[in-house]
């Protein structure tokens, strides 16, 4: 995710920003995340399940694989995710160039037997992270629901950028306690818009946004471009997916909000997993409890 950084102080002429905050004060996931000390062995390792990956892309000194677990008896798919080996975060790459800031893309294909709407992964590594409140080194993994040739013609070289940047999609398609970047910075929808990404909608009760403004670790981000909703994304600090590995914690999970409406229609997640497997020595970052949206 590239969105616009956020100023530290709201001034008293930031009006929108101030009443969207009173306004959601109560509402949305207010809930911190779930902790469980169990290891994370992997859902093929749960009876009854199986997990099957994606062509591995190299990352850091390792290789990240997209990957999904599947019900052995029904054939129901029960998560998809990406899978960090434990050197993939190691020696990850200092140059890149992004929007805000240095960043690495890498395109991740699903595997065969994926029946989520998704039809590919985008990880971008951003070592400096991209403005307040997120400057901490972090991950993007953005699930997206259309394909690579159209994401890469969102382009502010198209004339008709500005317009296609307006054209939000319907509220239906929104999560509950979501807003747009635009509006919380004030600006177009053009103005913040991201090559190749579109306009990007967060939860105003997301820990790292006023009035909590603690440090960002994890958050869920929606993306749209030209009336539609085109992915995805948990963005997670390095330093948290490596917690799960060198604290307490081996799996922490949250819960994504739902859209009353989806296009296109199919398994979406109702929440969200980053784990540490210590048998196969990797981290897990999944779209959990997949569940039939229409």
């Amino acid at each position: 995710m590239q969105v616009p950084a956020f100023r530290r102080v709201i001034r008293p002429t930031s009006l929108a920003l101030a009443a969207l905050l009173a306004a959601s004060a109560g509402c949305g996931d207010t809930e911190g995340p779930t902790l469980s000390t169990s290891q994370a062995q992997g859902r093929d390792g749960v009876a009854g399940t199986h997990l099957q990956y994606g062509a591995p892309v190299k990352v850091g000194d390792g290789r990240a694989r997209t990957y999904v677990v599947l019900d052995q008896k029904t054939g129901a798919q029960l998560e998809v995710g990406v899978a960090l080996d434990e050197r993939a975060l190691a020696n990850l790459p200092v140059g890149g160039h992004g929007p805000h800031g240095p960043m690495t893309e890498y395109l991740l294909q699903l595997p065969a037997q994926d029946r989520s709407p998704f039809r590919f992964v985008e990880l971008d590594w951003n070592r400096m992270g991209h403005g307040y409140p997120y400057e901490a080194p972090h991950f993007d993994f953005h699930f997206y629901t259309i394909p690579v040739e159209e994401r890469n013609t969102i382009d502010p070289a198209d004339p008709v950028f500005a317009t296609k940047a307006a054209n939000l999609p319907a509220p239906a398609l929104i999560p509950a306690g979501y807003v747009s970047s635009h509006t919380l910075v004030g600006k177009t929808p053009a103005e913040v818009s991201v090559p190749r990404m579109g306009l990007h909608w967060l939860s105003l009760a997301s820990p790292e946004l006023p009035p909590q403004s603690k440090p960002f670790t994890a958050t869920y981000i929606v993306g749209t471009w030209n009336g539609k909703v085109i992915f995805q994304e948990p963005m997670i600090t390095r330093a948290f997916i490596l917690s799960t590995r060198d604290g307490a914690a081996s799996e922490i999970s949250f819960p994504v909000p739902s859209a009353a409406r989806y296009e296109p229609a199919g398994l979406y997640p109702a929440g969200y997993r980053i784990s540490w497997d210590a048998g196969r020595r990797e981290f897990r970052i999944a779209l959990t409890d997949l569940t039939p949206r229409n």
